[in-house]
């Protein structure tokens, strides 16, 4: 894994990392560092709508595609009457299953799934 991924899972998994731009200036201007910084909110942000769930039986997942480039994942949500379109890398959907909650979210997300994406979802899983 690269240091981007390795920067990206510290700061999602690592409770105990502090990276303000005020004290890390210089590494702020790392063409890596940015790109993880991007790679890291968008997952964070991603993990928050899922976890912010009342009841994972209030999301729907749309449809899941996977190639060897990405993972497109369409979650709708009934509540808040709104859809969240990710598209993420390989290693970014590995990234992200690393959280548990999230798994066992996306699992029983998938369970109420077409089988096409039950499919894809068991080979991401």
């Amino acid at each position: 894994m690269d240091l981007t991924y390795l920067i990206v899972r510290r700061l999602l998994r690592d409770d105990d990392v502090q990276f303000s731009r005020n004290r890390n200036f210089e590494a702020y201007e790392d063409p890596q560092v940015k790109r993880a910084m991007r790679l890291y909110r968008h997952l964070q942000s991603l993990e928050d709508d899922l976890l912010a769930l009342d009841d994972p039986q209030t999301v729907r997942l749309q449809a899941v595609e996977r190639d060897e480039e990405q993972v497109t994942v369409r979650l709708v949500f009934s509540r808040q009457k709104g859809r969240r379109i990710s598209y993420l890398a390989p290693r970014e959907w590995e990234l992200l299953l690393e959280n548990e909650r999230v798994s066992d979210i996306l699992r029983t997300v998938m369970q109420r799934a077409d089988e096409q994406t039950r499919q894809v979802l068991r080979a991401a899983l």
